[in-house]
């Protein structure tokens, strides 16, 4: 039943934002939950265990670099994405406000179309419904690859006690993250609460960054199903007048009428695409640069690795480029759609219209002509980015396989 959304049987409006709503609402992080006290309470205890389990790990990870090389890139592999969720907690909850009231704001504009005629509706549903159901399967997929990692992770060291059990060897008790630790809490009747500590800051991390990221995206995928809306009213509204050669007086007054809405609508996106972009740049180009940085080092770790060691960086090098693929495919559809929309206005029988429209609609195609984007500080984030980052993981592949 939990994964259901996965189908296309659920009703239209429960898709909306629902991995980044389960993940956050987890954590105590979700913009449009209420602000009650026990929903706070939850979210600073989340937020203290993982800043916590953050500095000791990259105390131990740095520790390490000193004398072993593997095991410090072992430990500051989930430590960099633990600070990066950190900052994600911090920046969600300092722009809460502002991504509630876009997050109703979209809401209103993807499912407040009540004055428009059933033709309208049925296609606005299918746009919906297609988009939804995709954001949904595509947010699921760097989720379950970061939950699967972190549960291997978790699973490392009972793994490890089991064979050396079945060897008769001497217990080795580790925690699933290494972390500096008094020496008392790593063995006795103490060792336990040490292991639970270390591995629920794993799951903090990943309902927490995979929420985020999924918020990024689903939000990227509205509004390129608000501009797909803006491109659909287009065709149905030219649709009317097929094989004309004129629009009457009373005609093109009702055009006019609908390009004037079809603009405003236009704007409206526009700035709400800016406003989210705004307070989401410093998070993209964290996780972009924390990404690459994991994703070189898991790389580094797979090819030194042998037996569960490299299953274990396998799964996080694939959750960690697919959690960068989610970002760059959410800037693309955003880009795309934006500039398919003067396509579609191009393609209508724009020639039957008087000048005064015909300004109109060339002003439609102009301001479709810029690109809306995602872009952040030194990049923008889409498909030719990640195929970037894939050339230069492949190259580093490449060259620690020739050292081997």
């Amino acid at each position: 039943m939990f994964l259901r959304f996965l189908s296309r049987s659920n009703p239209l409006k429960e898709y909306y934002f629902y991995v980044p709503r389960i993940c956050l609402q987890l954590m105590g992080f979700w913009p449009g939950s209420p602000r009650s006290r026990r929903i706070l309470c939850w979210a600073v205890f989340n937020f203290i265990i993982l800043l916590v389990g953050v500095v000791t790990e990259l105390h131990a990870g740095f520790s390490y670099l000193n004398y072993d090389l593997e095991k410090g890139l072992d430990t500051l592999c989930p430590a960099g994405t633990s600070a990066v969720t950190v900052l994600k907690m911090i920046l969600i909850s300092y722009y809460r406000q502002d991504l509630e009231a876009v997050l109703k704001k979209m809401h209103q504009m993807l499912y407040g179309c009540n004055e428009k005629d059933m033709e309208h509706k049925a296609v606005y549903n299918r746009i919906i419904r297609q988009s939804s159901v995709m954001a949904a399967r595509v947010n699921f997929a760097p989720f379950l690859a970061g939950f699967i990692t972190c549960t291997a992770y978790n699973l490392k060291p009972l793994i490890l006690v089991w064979i050396f059990w079945s060897k008769g060897k001497d217990l080795m008790w580790l925690t699933p993250f290494n972390m500096t630790m008094p020496k008392f809490l790593l063995e006795g009747p103490l060792y336990p609460l040490a292991y639970i500590f270390t591995a629920y800051t794993g799951y903090v991390t990943i309902f927490t960054f995979g929420g985020s990221d999924a918020l990024y995206f689903e939000y990227c995928t509205h509004i390129a199903t608000l501009l797909k809306m803006l491109q659909t009213d287009v065709k149905l509204l030219f649709r009317k007048f097929e094989g004309k050669l004129t629009l009457t007086p009373t005609e093109a007054a009702y055009v006019e009428e609908q390009l004037i809405l079809i603009i405003k609508r236009h704007n409206v996106i526009i700035e709400m695409t800016d406003f989210f972009r705004k307070r989401y740049s410093i998070i993209t180009l964290a996780h972009f640069v924390s990404a690459s940085m994991v994703i070189g080092a898991s790389i580094f770790e797979m090819l030194t690795y042998t037996g569960f060691g490299r299953f274990i960086y396998l799964g996080y090098t694939v959750a960690a480029l697919s959690q960068l693929a989610v970002y760059c495919y959410g800037g693309t559809l955003v880009a795309e759609n934006s500039i398919y929309l003067a396509t579609v206005v191009f393609k209508c029988n724009w020639y039957i219209c008087d000048p005064k429209l015909r300004r109109i609609i060339l002003m439609i195609i102009c301001r479709s002509q810029k690109s809306l984007n995602m872009s952040v500080p030194f990049f923008s984030p889409s498909m030719s980015t990640f195929a970037s980052i894939l050339q230069t993981s492949g190259s580093i592949i490449a060259l620690a396989s020739s050292f081997q």
